[in-house]
């Protein structure tokens, strides 16, 4: 039996759900997140920003201490069918467990061999997370993070990105199907009633082209992308990547 027998249209192809959450911390990543399809499974890693959805209905909530533990959330979740996404946040935090569960506990150093170790493990991550996408949403919320070049600060425009191993950006990129920036806007207003100032607060998605953070939609080219959306939710990314299905 030939390996070709088995073509298929390119329109039969699966549609991918994977998504990549990544900003500062308060940025509104866990808040965005928390607004995909209901019920979902909520890994949390870490304490960065549970408390900001706890009246949110829906979630149900694992904690994860090691990355075995969510290695087998992934797999476990790619038969189960009671959970329409899961978000993983913090994921750039899943390098400080492996580290403390692998290297200070057991009074290590960070070797070479370490790090390949750590790729490893990530990257099977992503994996897990790519193929449990096709399935169903899978969001990953991540800190930033800022490349350059020492010496070229001024020369260089920053590249933002998310917060994984160097040699794990190549998959987490290459496998989302959304690279989402999160953003929080402030800004002096004053009060209409009181005339008091007053700071007011804004979440803000950046999905568009940017030449400074790195972004990713999967659609079609004649689809207009604005560069941003203002306090983003599920159903408003929705209107944008697919406004025929959304009107």
């Amino acid at each position: 039996m030939s390996i070709l027998d088995n073509v298929i249209p390119v329109s039969e192809i699966q549609e991918g759900k994977f998504v990549v959450v990544y900003g500062r911390s308060g940025s509104g990543k866990t808040w965005f997140g928390a607004s995909f399809p209901k019920p979902m499974l909520y890994l949390k890693i870490g304490d960065d920003g549970a408390n900001t959805i706890k009246n949110v209905e829906e979630i149900y909530v694992k904690e994860i201490n090691k990355v075995s533990e969510l290695k087998q959330a992934l797999e476990e979740c790619l038969q189960d069918k009671k959970y329409e996404s899961v978000f993983v946040d913090t994921f750039s935090l899943l390098v400080n467990e492996w580290k403390n569960e692998n290297i200070i506990k057991k009074n290590k150093k960070m070797t070479q061999q370490a790090w390949g170790d750590l790729l490893t493990e990530t990257e099977e991550c992503v994996r897990l997370a790519h193929k449990l996408s096709l399935k169903k949403w899978v969001i990953l919320s991540c800190h930033e993070v800022t490349d350059s070049i020492d010496g070229m600060e001024d020369e260089l425009l920053p590249d933002v990105r998310a917060s994984v191993s160097k040699g794990a950006r190549t998959y987490l990129e290459g496998m989302a199907n959304y690279g989402i920036h999160m953003v929080k806007i402030q800004k002096e207003v004053d009060n209409p009633k009181t005339g008091e100032p007053e700071t007011r607060v804004r979440f803000s998605a950046d999905i568009g082209p940017n030449p400074y953070y790195w972004t990713k939609l999967q659609v079609d080219p004649k689809t207009k992308v604005p560069k941003r959306i203002i306090n983003p939710t599920f159903g408003k990314l929705m209107k944008v990547v697919k406004p025929e299905e959304n009107k």
